[in-house]
């Protein structure tokens, strides 16, 4: 099962998907909207996507010009294929990727980042744990509280459309949601973002 890079230097290239992962339409859709909101403000950042399953997202960003990504990811299986993408599309100098507990090894490896260099946090909690669970919200919202106002430009949160994210979370400011069946996106900056 494959999903395919939309746009930039890596335009129809395969990303491999887990061969369970059924929400595959959804993501192709979230996908494309995301990177339509973002635009070009994905140029030269910092992507880095939590909960990056075979990481779709950094990949997409890095092929629109993403300056480099880091990946977070629980699951073997799952981490097996991302690395194995990473390395298909000669992604692996310009990415970073960790196995494990992405709400104990993120604030981590964070703390270790340039505070200069612009970023874009992706956070895609999977629905085996979303649904039913306010719990993982939670969670999700203080990792992001845990993010540097000064050089984190926008924060997604992808959550079940029924959820109603925080208005605010820390220093950031939700602007929208947007919903697509099940799924929602909610976008957040600095509340001196212009």
């Amino acid at each position: 099962m494959t999903l395919r890079v939309i746009a930039g230097s890596l335009k129809g290239r395969p990303i491999a998907m887990v061969p369970s992962d059924t929400t595959r339409s959804t993501k192709s859709i979230l996908k494309e909207s995301f990177f339509n909101t973002l635009g070009i403000e994905v140029e030269g950042t910092l992507f880095v996507e939590v909960f990056a399953g075979t990481g779709s997202m950094g990949i997409e960003a890095l092929s629109r010009g993403a300056r480099r990504a880091i990946f977070f990811e629980y699951s073997n299986e799952a981490y097996k294929i991302l690395q194995k993408n990473l390395q298909t599309l000669s992604l692996q100098e310009a990415s970073e990727s960790f196995l494990g507990n992405s709400f104990d090894l993120f604030p981590q490896i964070m703390r270790s980042q340039s505070q200069k260099e612009k970023m874009i946090v992706y956070l895609d909690p999977p629905f085996a744990i979303r649904e039913n669970q306010a719990e993982v919200y939670e969670r999700c919202y203080a990792l992001i509280q845990t993010l540097s106002p000064q050089n984190t430009l926008y924060i997604a949160l992808e959550h079940m459309s029924q959820l109603e994210p925080p208005s605010q979370i820390g220093a950031f400011e939700r602007l929208k949601t947007k919903k697509f069946g099940k799924s929602a996106l909610s976008y957040y900056a600095t509340l001196a973002h212009d």
